[in-house]
């Protein structure tokens, strides 16, 4: 059963937000139909490390606050007074998780994504006014077309 391999909801994919781009064609080839290329980048989940920032085995965990993102410093005001108080981690600034530079994953430097250039190939037909590029479905079909 896929819902309990992937907990509740059932592995659902969320998608990113839409992303519009701007791509400067021709009066000529919105008329006779053309194919433009777009290049983009886009933040992937490094394949190296799963995501995790770092190689296989090594300690993630914050030594100093044990990952919970706080530490507790106890201060003596006078004989058989203290007080304690409690703040952020000043090792992982409260992430909880702190990675020592050589542990970090070689492919994306402990980030975690890595930088992918994708190039669309945004395909115009004769008469189109818009188009979207990622579907390839027309956003402003011409009048009289037929669509």
């Amino acid at each position: 059963e896929l819902s309990h391999r992937c907990g509740p909801g059932g592995g659902s994919r969320t998608r990113g937000k839409t992303v519009v781009h701007q791509l400067s064609v021709s009066l000529e080839d919105l008329y006779n139909g053309s194919t433009r290329k777009l290049s983009l980048q886009k933040n992937i989940i490094c394949r190296k490390c799963g995501g995790c920032g770092v190689r296989e085995g090594a300690q993630r965990r914050c030594p100093k606050c044990h990952g919970s993102g706080m530490e507790v410093r106890i201060h003596q005001l006078g004989p058989s007074m203290i007080q304690q108080i409690q703040t952020v981690c000043s090792q992982c600034q409260g992430q909880g998780e702190w990675i020592r530079p050589r542990d970090c994953c070689l492919t994306c430097n402990g980030r975690k994504v890595v930088r992918e250039k994708k190039i669309l190939s945004v395909h115009l037909d004769k008469g189109e006014l818009g188009l979207n590029a990622e579907r390839g479905c027309p956003k402003t079909p011409c009048a009289g077309a037929g669509r």
